[in-house]
Formats: C-alpha cells, structure tokens, sequence
C-alpha cells in the first residue's frame, strides 16, 4: 500500500473540535429539526463513510443488500481520502454505485458538494463523529437515518436514530441501519477480484503494522513476529510482508533480523491497494494484526489468523469461516469499542498473546508444520 491513513483520521484537533464544538452544535440543529417518516419509494440513497478501510469493507454487504433488495435504487457513497480508494474498489462490483470524495478537513467545501444532490434516503454510518452528523443535517434527503451512540450526542439530527451496539459485530450494526429503509439483509463482506487468480500453497502474508491513532498499543511485539517467520521459513514457507510506505523501514529491519532471509520478501510500500488484494488472494494465508488488511482478507475468504488485543474479536473480527480470531487472555482485552477507549499507554495485552498460540491456529491451515 502506497500510504497509510492520512492526518484526516487521526488529528487531534479534528477530534477536539468534533467532540467540544460538535456537541452543541448538533444539539442546537436537532431541536429546530423536524422529524420525517419514511418515503414509500426509494430510488436514490447515499451512504456516509469518512474513514477507515477496515469499516469501508464491511459496507459492501451492506451496499450488497440494497442493489438485491431495491435493484433499481442509485447509491452514493460519500467518503474521506483514508477509504476512497477501497470504496472504489468496492463500487467496481456494481454498476449503479458513484464514490464522491469529501475533503473532511474544510467541512464547508465538503457540505457545499454534499448539497450538489437530492435522495431519498441517507444513511450516515458513523457511530460517533458529530462532523457526520453535521454533513448529514444538510444533506438534501427525505430521509435520514444515523447513530444513538452512547455518550456521543449526535443522533439529535436523524428522522431516525438506530441504537449502536456494543454487544454485536459492528457489521450488524450497519445491517440495523439497513432495516430502517425495509431492508432485511443476510450478506457478508466481499470483494470481488480477478478468479483467474491462483493459490500458492507456499505463500503466507503477514501484516504486521496496524493504523489510526496510538496504533502501537495494537502491534504483536517485533521479536514474536521474528520467531513467528523463522520457524514458518525453517518448515520451507515463502513469507510476505505488507505494510504502508511508512511502514517500510521497520519491515525492512524485521527482515534483516530473520534468519532465511531468501525466505522473506518485503512489499510494504511498494504495492498499490488492488496490488494487495490480488497478493491476499494468491496466498494461502494471511495472519495479521487488526486493521484494514484484516478486513480485507476476509472479504477474499482467506485462511486467516487475526490477533486482536485492545480490539474485541467479537466486534471487529473477521467474518469469514475458514479465519481463526485470537483474542488477548488478559482480563482488561478487549477495551475498544469505537476505536479510542484505551485501558492504558500499553500493549500489554498483544504481548500475552504467545508465538506458540498463533501457531497452534496457523496449524489449523498448514498441517506440515
């Protein structure tokens, strides 16, 4: 991947001015805000998505689920810079599908082009950002439909707000957003790709770089990672490693600290992100911290080894059958729910998870070893 998540994500004063100005901000709108009910026809919808590719994923099932319950609908998907690029890759499935980049750092610019359109429905799938909600105020829509989150003030917008769940995946919770325009949807994540592409039986991928703010706490420790592809070179298995540019120099420092070094390729940085997904497909195994990758991996059904450790596997795990999520056994993991509740200033919990653990479930895919 050519890039990491740009400064839109994870800046301190976005997030300071969301939660500090957003608040009363969003209040203020909500009580002059006249509730709607919903149209009888639907025929454009756009959904709100400003971040993060991991989350990006999960809405193909939810974009899915619309084109095979209302086929005649058009759908826009507003996005930020850190998941446009997925997003487009996602549309490529459908023919009915526009992408529109918002620049999230000028909110005016991105409301000016947000009130270019008229729809039927909007449905914002932020659970906690009051800035979605302000882009959803004035958006030009019959019918809106966000979040109630917990403690985040921002639902006071919506002609319906839908509960957020800490207890459900969060892709259910999407799926509950869905209902609110009558639609009952049984698909999962998926990202279609070229089926000429074929497995290699020797080839694992692993990520090891997770992103968004203080993404250290969710990195497994450097010297498990080095023990890890040791052992798996030493049984004659090809080890890729992925990453974005900035993760080049540390992937490049692993590397050197293998042993079978003609064992292990670096590509992080080198790849664009259908680069990746074509590399994913071709492998018989990814094993990855959580991040985007993750979620695309299993988007491809993938053989799967997911490590989570602020992160609850049972909220942002993988979705597909043939993945093996590893939860930290520490008492306080997980304690992530929308991406920014750390219990501590450490990874501990990452650091409980043993290398003896990942290859008990790697296992599970390469009985050779």
């Amino acid at each position: 991947m050519g890039k990491k998540y740009n400064n839109e994500r994870g800046s301190k004063l976005l997030k300071f001015l969301d939660r500090y100005f957003g608040i009363p901000v969003i209040f203020t709108l909500g009580f002059f805000n006249r509730k709607r009910k919903r149209p009888q026809l639907i025929e454009k919808i756009a959904l709100l998505k400003t971040a993060a590719i991991g989350d990006t994923v999960l809405l193909s099932a939810i974009i899915r689920g619309i084109n095979e319950s209302m086929p005649q609908a058009k759908i826009t998907l507003f996005t930020g810079s850190s998941n446009y690029e997925i997003a487009k890759i996602i549309a490529e499935a459908f023919f009915n599908v526009n992408v529109i980049k918002l620049p999230i750092k000028n909110p005016f610019n991105a409301i000016s082009i947000i009130k270019q359109y008229e729809f039927d429905a909007w449905l914002d799938f932020g659970p906690w950002p009051r800035l979605n909600a302000l882009f959803s105020y004035f958006a030009n829509a019959k019918f809106k439909v966000g979040f109630k989150t917990k403690n985040q003030y921002r639902h006071y917008i919506y002609d319906t707000a839908v509960e957020h769940s800490d207890k459900i995946h969060e892709l259910f919770n999407y799926k509950n957003i869905l209902k609110q325009i009558n639609i009952e949807d049984s698909n999962f994540p998926q990202i279609k790709v070229d089926t000429n592409v074929k497995k290699d039986k020797k080839l694992i991928v692993i990520h090891m770089f997770p992103g968004g703010s203080r993404s250290y706490l969710k990195e497994w420790p450097e010297t498990y990672w080095i023990q890890l592809i040791d052992y798996l070179t030493s049984k004659g298995y090809l080890i890729t490693l992925t990453g974005a540019k900035v993760d080049r120099n540390r992937a490049l420092h692993i590397y050197n600290l293998c042993k079978r070094k003609d064992f292990v390729n670096v590509v992080a940085g080198e790849l664009s992100l259908k680069d990746v997904i074509l590399l994913l497909r071709k492998s018989f195994l990814v094993i990855s911290v959580n991040t985007g990758i993750m979620h695309l991996a299993s988007a491809l059904n993938c053989n799967l080894v997911a490590l989570h450790g602020p992160t609850s596997s049972k909220r942002w795990g993988p979705l597909n059958e043939n993945s093996v999520a590893i939860q930290s056994p520490l008492k306080c993991s997980p304690c992530l729910n929308l991406g920014f509740e750390y219990g501590c200033n450490k990874n501990k919990c990452m650091e409980s998870i043993s290398v003896d653990t990942v290859l008990d479930a790697v296992r599970k895919f390469l009985r050779d070893i």
